[in-house]
């Protein structure tokens, strides 16, 4: 990181102090952050969900022919966990070689599907806990070490991702959050960590994911592909108690764009489960469809209305339910997900009232997130809210973290 930012330096000095302030740019914010749990939970030895300081450096460089140099990162002093971190965000360059091409190379965001919390084909890292404890919604998507060519043939554009390092979803581990250990088959114990082994850093095991898609008048159609592996840890290893990222090919399609007054999707995806293909390994998640339908429309002035239906169907159901022990949990062959989103833009648009609502009919769970935001000036803003969950069974989703109900504010300065 520091060998990038002394070149864009060096290359900004060198074309003057007049290019070097046009084109070299910094920017930031720095936000103190804290959050209590609101419910008991035996499992956790402390109350507190998020506490912490943070300063975001975002120091940009826009270079000849195009080019622009990106580097992000955040200082934390975390009181939670009582250490410090420094996360490097994103730090990539871009290049247009050809009239025709973009290149991005190096530590980036990568998202796409048209979804809202709902990722179909979006197969790219998350950070679970962060969105469960209350940080910006930012900080959901989890960067990766990547290579990204985006081409411009035609009628049509192509994104090629290639992801030789892989980083893996953050998803709730015994700090700060409880979760269901799928070994005890029960809610961890207090303190308790599982091991999760991550796939071998190899010339093999790089992930590759495509993307093509053109627009038809206001329409936006997509297929994607993936070969990798699941970015959760949803296989098992009984012998050595560990959970691991088995491999994984998925495959989908979307359309998204105008319907009744609103905007409306369609999504779809395989998921293919590589080392589980007969569905016989109760240890390693089955293949299964995806579908997602959406609708987005604002009701009146500064209210907008998001809502989403998910169905995940699991393929050789009746080989999974006959490779499951006693006792072992029982997912459903049908997993059904409703999804709404409210906003409400107030005051001159400096007060954000929000809601985020997930309910699963089959997993008999859910999880509301309200929240406000209220812009003091253009540079002070303040956010509270909460996260609350529910659930009938600790081996679901939401479940699991029913004893989890938080409270949290945020204060932040942006320059």
């Amino acid at each position: 990181m520091r060998g990038r930012r002394t070149s864009a330096l060096l290359i900004a000095l060198s074309l003057g102090p007049t290019a070097a302030s046009a084109d070299l740019s910094l920017h930031g914010f720095v936000e103190a952050a804290g959050g209590v749990r609101i419910v008991d939970n035996p499992t956790q030895a402390r109350d507190a969900t998020l506490g912490e300081g943070r300063l975001q450096l975002e120091l940009s460089y826009e270079g000849p022919a195009r080019s622009r140099l990106l580097i992000k990162t955040d200082f934390i002093g975390d009181g939670v966990e009582e250490e410090g971190e420094i996360d490097l965000r994103e730090a990539y360059l871009d290049l247009s070689p050809l009239e025709v091409l973009d290149l991005r190379v190096g530590r980036q965001i990568l998202t796409w599907g048209i979804g809202d919390l709902v990722f179909i084909n979006d197969l790219f890292p998350k950070d679970f806990i962060s969105f469960y404890v209350g940080r910006s919604q930012e900080y959901l998507k989890a960067p990766s070490d990547a290579i990204k060519a985006s081409l411009f043939p035609g009628p049509v554009s192509l994104d090629l991702v290639a992801i030789p390092l892989f980083t893996p979803s953050e998803v709730p581990r015994g700090d700060r959050l409880s979760f269901f250990d799928p070994f005890a088959r029960s809610l961890a114990a207090p303190g308790q960590r599982l091991a999760i082994r991550e796939p071998a850093t190899t010339l093999g095991n790089t992930q590759l994911a495509a993307r093509l898609y053109r627009t038809f008048g206001s329409y936006e159609a997509a297929l994607y592909a993936f070969r990798g592996f699941f970015p959760e840890p949803v296989g098992m290893d009984p012998s050595r108690r560990e959970l691991f990222f088995p491999k994984l090919s998925a495959y989908g399609s979307s359309l998204r764009g105008p319907l009744l007054g609103g905007i409306g999707g369609l999504e779809f995806g395989l998921s293919d489960s590589r080392q589980d293909r007969s569905g016989t390994d109760a240890n390693i998640e089955n293949s299964a469809l995806k579908y997602l339908l959406s609708y987005e429309r604002e009701l009146w002035a500064d209210f907008t209305v998001r809502a989403q239906y998910s169905m995940e169907q699991m393929l050789d159901f009746r080989a999974y339910r006959a490779s499951l022990s006693p006792g072992d949990p029982r997912k459903k062959e049908f997993r059904h997900l409703l999804f709404l989103r409210l906003t409400h833009l107030a005051r001159y648009q400096t007060v954000e009232l929000s809601l985020v609502g997930f309910y699963s009919p089959s997993d008999e769970d859910a999880y509301l997130g309200p929240q406000v935001a209220y812009k003091v000036t253009d540079r002070w803003t303040v956010t509270a809210g909460a996260n609350i969950f529910l659930g009938r069974k600790d081996s679901t989703p939401f479940g699991q973290l029913d004893a989890n109900d938080n409270v949290y504010v945020r204060l932040r300065y942006s320059f």
